[in-house]
């Protein structure tokens, strides 16, 4: 199997996980965005997890201007919230840092589908996963991990004396939904744990991403992974992670977004030069 078709399976294994949220949302009996517009939280924290999954159902709905709109909004509710309102010294810097990821998305000329994805599902977990409201959604996925993991430990088995694709395969799956809910991770207080998993998950892609891997070493990997996987999560973490998805947004949804932003910009720059030659 090509690089490529790793990318591709690994996208849509994030897309995958990244959408189930919804699903987990309506399961846990969690409507509050829903009821959002009748009555504003007190909560800043719990307003910017409304907006958040505001912005998340937005994308899944498919309307570039709803989008654009939500991302301003999740932004300011984000701005409003005290840092003592929070759960850990680290979780101001892990939610600007998702932020800036949902924002850096948006605004791409060209935007990625995998991308605007999984920011706004990074997003939606860190938010909720700070709230006194919150589902504890990211949690939901430390079985789906331990089942990346365990499938990864049955590839890294086979390796020899050549390239083993499958490997790398189940490590880009596992990193891929390792990044859904690193924020969140470090939003709660485990940035530790975090940095744990970053560098163990870079030293796995290194070894399996030689032409001819070390056996020995890689070897070494599995149990490395596994234990950084579960030191992620809170002892009693403990949840399924699988269910139906949500629909996708529209054919040309993203292409929209592309043109909407260059129209904007394209007017801003009309408008400046017309300032400016009103001044000469």
């Amino acid at each position: 199997m090509s690089t490529n078709g790793i990318r591709i399976r690994m996208s849509r294994r994030v897309i995958v996980a990244a959408v189930f949220i919804l699903w987990l949302e309506a399961l846990l009996g969690g409507q509050a965005a829903a009821s959002a517009s009748a009555a504003a939280p007190r909560d800043p924290v719990d307003a910017f997890r409304l907006t958040a999954e505001t912005l998340y159902r937005s994308v899944s709905a498919g309307d570039p201007l709803v989008v654009l709109r939500s991302v301003t909004q999740a932004e300011e509710a984000l701005l409003a919230i005290p840092p003592e309102s929070l759960p850990a010294p680290e979780s101001a810097a892990a939610l600007g840092s998702a932020m800036e990821r949902m924002r850096r998305a948006v605004s791409a000329l060209s935007p990625d589908a995998e991308e605007v994805y999984g920011a706004s599902a990074s997003l939606r977990l860190a938010a909720d996963a700070v709230s006194s409201r919150g589902q504890g959604l990211w949690l939901e996925y430390r079985r789906l991990m331990r089942e990346d993991t365990a499938a990864l430990r049955t590839a890294i088995s086979t390796v020899g004396g050549g390239a083993n694709l499958d490997a790398s395969e189940r490590l880009a799956s596992l990193s891929g939904h390792y990044r859904l809910i690193r924020a969140a991770v470090v939003a709660t207080g485990r940035a530790e744990q975090a940095e744990r998993a970053d560098a163990v998950l870079r030293y796995a892609g290194r070894i399996l991403s030689a032409a001819s891997p070390d056996p020995s070493l890689a070897a070494k990997l599995a149990p490395q992974i596994g234990a950084a996987v579960e030191d992620l999560y809170p002892p009693a973490a403990e949840a399924p992670a699988s269910g139906p998805l949500a629909a996708a947004p529209p054919a040309g949804f993203f292409s929209a977004i592309g043109a909407f932003i260059l129209t904007v910009l394209t007017y801003s720059g009309w408008r400046k030069y017309r300032g400016e030659q009103r001044k000469k």
